[in-house]
């Protein structure tokens, strides 16, 4: 049982027939969808191509380093399986479009597992992530 803030019906066609805070909501949720499930059509198409998602991460030292992912990164790993194997109380999401501006729009997306701070962009008519800041959820926030 997942937890979604999801006004839109399913249309990969982002910006022709529906408002473009339902378009932004459901790129967003179509992310997490085709991550969990996995569906690497659903993230194709929500995923620009020039896709940059980034994290702070710990090397085996300790040393703090910024992870860099890529669509075809992430692609890669949808095709694999995504986060199908993660245990159903963890896919729960909770979509918040923080502002929109024409053409571009911020969206804040807490989940059990994840905080992400996620940028898209409406190109060509279609809402597409372009940029993904996130962290892992810890346990003592």
């Amino acid at each position: 049982a997942r937890f979604v803030i999801h006004i839109a019906k399913r249309d990969n066609t982002y910006g022709t027939n529906q408002t473009h805070r339902q378009c932004i909501y459901q790129a967003v949720t179509d992310y997490y969808e085709g991550w969990y499930t996995p569906d690497a059509k659903l993230m194709e198409a929500c995923l620009h191509s020039d896709l940059a998602k980034r994290a702070i991460k710990l090397d085996e030292a300790g040393k703090e380093y910024l992870l860099h992912l890529t669509n075809e990164i992430m692609m890669d790993a949808t095709r694999k399986g995504g986060g199908s194997n993660r245990l159903t109380e963890k896919k729960n999401w909770t979509i918040t479009i923080r502002d929109r501006y024409e053409e571009i729009a911020t969206v804040k997306v807490a989940s059990v597992e994840y905080m992400e701070y996620i940028h898209l962009a409406r190109q060509n008519g279609h809402w597409q992530i372009v940029n993904v800041l996130y962290t892992d959820c810890r346990a003592n926030l």
